[in-house]
């Protein structure tokens, strides 16, 4: 087995691009293992535990740095080659033409001036002045990096504020801005119903559930998942919410986030109830507390959408019908998107099925905790080193195996999120994991449009056509186990 790293100097590329193209050279034939990663000293480290046979290169931040295990020289030959056309664009560039590579924001402004949004992906430490030089310039931002320190998120959020401009993240994993998805997004029509979200997979449940229902979005804006903490006080939720307000293509407006500071929250709700427009909030992980000063708290993402569709007059198809006998036993959930892991937790604590979140990250074929499980794969603890599992799937595979080959676990339930920068093909990889399990019942949540790459119907009919229980959204799937439990 032959390990090498090598390094290009100089050479940015977002984590979306750096997963996928790890996991095409992963598919290659003679590949035992590849990492594509960015510079970081904590990257650098985990190389070093991971290819123990290869030396690793001097590199920074901002170098690309790949790393292989192979069968044969020839198998290492093929991969590099692969890696070099992917990062030449798929192809070579005509002789005697070089592509435009802009050296900063001004730069990339003064080459496209009508553009209004900057997306930046860089590691943490380089994204909050790569955002201010964006702000400088009047731009809004698409923060998608992530590990940028809290006070540089406050400090650009108040000075975006100021200056009427919106700073979508850190961490901001979707948004989609007069119909044109940023980061991870499905591809939905546009319409007259606005979002907010600090949950990447919350806005896309919501607009994917808004556009089964035959109505489209005007803007989606990701907010990241800080902006409702108390220390950055909802800076960016509430300019958001402050612009639909004001858009007049916008006629209803649906708010998810994750566990809001209390006192936010408050003020957050003082705003919602004088905007003047419809207003359904979805706290993932709470119980809505149905309508509050004319203002809509769901119980789950289906009922923001459907409370946000109805607002505008369209008609909500009802939920599938039920099927299937009475479940029970044991359940695990294995999830990729955090909010429907929250989502489907507390859809079943409804029900009196009592889940815990493991404490300590599982992994194959070591001790898994007694009773039922609900674990976010898409969490840092299992995502540090590796690609998210909406991009690769490698390691929810090997759980579902794991998991499958325990005759104490009888349900599995899972969620499958479609879009841009996710998998190509999902399903038959989840399918093929499943081969020789003893579970008695997989249930799969299902989130995306028929527009989306991997075609909803498609993932849909081949998961049903397997055995699989499928449903639009994580709470539908969770309330399909509820009705049928039996302890």
């Amino acid at each position: 087995m032959i390990e090498h790293i090598f390094v290009h100097k100089g050479t940015y590329r977002d984590s979306a691009f750096l997963m996928r193209l790890a996991m095409e050279v992963r598919r290659l034939d003679g590949i035992e293992a590849s990492e594509v990663l960015m510079g970081t000293p904590m990257n650098l480290s985990l190389l070093r535990s991971a290819f123990p046979k290869a030396s690793v290169p001097d590199a920074s931040p901002m170098d690309l740095v790949v790393a292989i295990r192979a069968s044969s020289e020839r198998a290492l030959d093929e991969a590099i080659a692969e890696i070099q056309r992917a990062m030449a664009g798929g192809e070579a560039p005509s002789k005697g033409r070089r592509a435009f590579v802009p050296g900063g924001v001004a730069e990339a402004i003064a080459a496209l001036p009508e553009a209004n949004v900057v997306s930046i992906a860089v590691p943490g430490p380089y994204a909050a002045f790569l955002a201010h030089r964006a702000l400088d310039l009047g731009r809004h931002v698409f923060l998608f990096s992530d590990n940028v320190p809290l006070e540089d998120e406050v400090a650009l959020k108040r000075r975006a504020r100021d200056a009427g401009l919106l700073v979508m993240g850190p961490d901001c994993g979707t948004a989609i801005i007069a119909g044109v998805g940023l980061g991870f997004a499905n591809r939905v029509p546009r319409g007259p119903v606005g979002v907010v979200g600090a949950s990447g997979t919350g806005i896309q449940e919501v607009t994917s559930l808004l556009a089964q229902s035959g109505v489209g979005t005007s803007h989606a804006i990701g907010v990241g998942s800080r902006d409702l903490s108390r220390e950055v006080a909802g800076l960016m939720s509430l300019l958001a919410l402050e612009l639909l307000a004001k858009d007049r293509e916008t006629l209803a407006i649906v708010l998810v986030a994750k566990h809001p500071d209390r006192e936010v929250a408050k003020r957050v709700h003082e705003v919602l109830r004088a905007l003047g427009k419809p207003v359904t909030v979805r706290y993932l992980g709470e119980d809505g507390a149905g309508e509050v000063d004319g203002v809509f708290y769901a119980r789950t993402l289906d009922e923001a959408a459907a409370r946000a569709a109805r607002a505008i007059g369209a008609e909500v198809p009802p939920p599938p019908a039920g099927d299937g006998g009475a479940v029970g036993g044991r359940l695990v959930g294995l999830f990729g998107g955090g909010s429907l892991a929250a989502e489907a937790r507390c859809v079943l604590g409804r029900y009196g099925i009592q889940t815990q979140v493991p404490e300590v990250a599982l992994r194959p074929g070591a001790p898994v905790p007694e009773g039922n499980l609900i674990v976010d794969l898409g969490d840092d603890c299992y995502t540090v080193g590796r690609p998210h599992p909406m991009v690769d799937q490698t390691l929810r595979c090997e759980m579902i195996r794991a998991m499958g080959a325990d005759p104490s676990v009888t349900v599995l339930l899972m969620d499958l999120v479609l879009g841009d920068g996710a998998h190509k093909d999902p399903a038959p990889e989840l399918l093929d994991a499943l081969t020789g399990a003893h579970f008695k019942k997989v249930i799969c949540s299902v989130t995306g449009t028929d527009k989306d790459p991997q075609d909803l119907r498609r993932q849909v009919s081949l998961l049903e056509a397997a055995g699989v229980v499928v449903r639009p959204s994580a709470a539908l799937a969770a309330s399909w186990i509820g009705e049928r439990w039996q302890a």
